[in-house]
């Protein structure tokens, strides 16, 4: 039997930067945020300054890197939406990436979206209802020196998205990625802001980084309900980053 009812959306990474920010937004649009995070202060914090409280935002202290804790405390959870959000990176060379700090990357930006996936995804077949958007880079499409890993992990989730529009199209659900350029949030700004982000703005044909409000329309669009026949997209949005060399 079809869910109809369902509105809700769950989102992880959800306690700071883009995640909180994708939270409120689609919070303000009428949706229920179930967010996902290892800090439960943060996660408490997120979720009590949402719009709509009457709509009884809920969070999951959890780390989606470990599956079997992912299949315990989701095997509840029944939603509209997905936004497979969480994420880390470093900066070092690839040959001089520990097996310690690949199997930290792949486990959390890949396996962890997987994880989440494998939990959620058999609700949405039988829902015949469900989008699910993979949050990429641009550096998935166009890598660039110190960040090998975390790309690659990206180009990864890409394949994924492409793999999981096709085969969930038959069930009615869509699956698209949003592939940010550099956005200024609160875990990077500092970077951002240093002399080497200064070099890297120069890259940019905007000349300057994205504020994270500047993703609220698409996030917004992708989520809505009369958004019917887009799947497999892969929108970059990074002030020209990816159109050039």
């Amino acid at each position: 039997m079809k869910n109809n009812n369902l509105n809700s959306i769950l989102i992880t990474g959800a306690s700071r930067g883009l995640g909180s920010n994708f939270a409120k937004v689609l919070a303000n649009d009428g949706f229920k945020i179930i967010g996902i995070g290892r800090n439960k202060k943060d996660l408490e914090k997120v979720t009590s300054s949402l719009p709509n409280q009457n709509l009884n935002h809920e969070y999951i202290v959890l780390d989606i890197s470990d599956d079997t804790d992912v299949q315990k405390k989701l095997k509840h959870i029944d939603v509209y939406g997905l936004i497979n959000n969480a994420g880390i990176a470093n900066t070092k060379l690839l040959h001089e990436e520990t097996y310690e700090d690949i199997n930290n990357i792949v486990n959390t930006n890949l396996m962890g979206s997987l994880n989440i996936s494998r939990a959620v995804i058999p609700k949405m077949i039988n829902n015949q209802n469900g989008k699910i958007v993979n949050i990429v880079s641009v550096l998935g499409l166009r890598p660039l020196s110190y960040v090998g890993a975390y790309s690659a992990t990206k180009a990864a989730l890409i394949q994924v998205t492409k793999s999981q529009a096709i085969e969930l199209a038959r069930y009615n659900i869509s699956v698209n990625a949003l592939a940010p350029g550099y956005i200024l949030t609160d875990i990077n700004r500092d970077q951002l802001e240093s002399d080497a982000g200064h070099i890297l703005k120069k890259k940019i044909p905007f000349k300057r980084f994205a504020e994270p409000n500047e993703l609220d329309v698409l996030i917004s669009m992708l989520m809505n309900r009369k958004n019917t026949y887009m799947t497999g997209s892969i929108i970059a949005i990074d002030g020209g980053l990816s159109a050039g060399l």
